[in-house]
C-alpha cells in the first residue's frame, strides 16, 4: 500500500482564533490517524470518523457535512498518487473547509 505512514497537513482557518492551524492526517492501513494542537492522536476510519469531527467540533469550525466521503476518496487516491500529489488534494480540501468556516453567519449577541 502506498503512502502508509505518510502525514498530510491541512491548514484550516478558525474564526474563533482568527488564523489557520495545522491538522495532521497520517495514513494508516485502515484509515487515518488525526492530530491537532489539542489532540495528539485520534485513530479514525477512511472517512475520518470519529477524529475529524471531534477535532473540528472542538474548535467550533464549520465544515461540510460530507467531508468523510472526500477523506475516503483521498485515502483511495493516495494509493496511486505520490505524497506530493496527495498533499495538493489535501490543500484543496483544507481550502474548502476554511471557506465554509470563513463564510458562516455570526449570530452571536455582539454581532446581531
Amino acid at each position: 500500500m502506498q503512502n502508509i505512514g505518510a502525514s498530510f497537513i491541512m491548514d484550516i482557518y478558525s474564526c474563533r482564533w482568527g488564523h489557520k492551524d495545522p491538522y495532521t492526517l497520517t495514513k494508516t492501513e485502515n484509515g487515518w490517524n488525526i492530530s491537532s494542537n489539542k489532540f495528539d492522536s485520534l485513530e479514525s476510519d477512511k472517512h475520518g470518523n470519529p477524529g475529524i469531527g471531534k477535532v473540528l467540533d472542538t474548535e467550533s469550525i464549520a465544515y461540510p457535512h460530507d467531508i468523510g466521503y472526500f477523506l475516503s476518496d483521498l485515502w483511495d487516491a493516495s494509493q496511486l498518487k505520490t505524497k506530493e500529489e496527495t498533499q495538493k488534494l489535501f490543500n484543496q480540501l483544507a481550502e474548502w473547509i476554511s471557506t465554509s468556516e470563513e463564510t458562516k453567519p455570526n449570530f452571536g449577541p455582539l454581532h446581531v
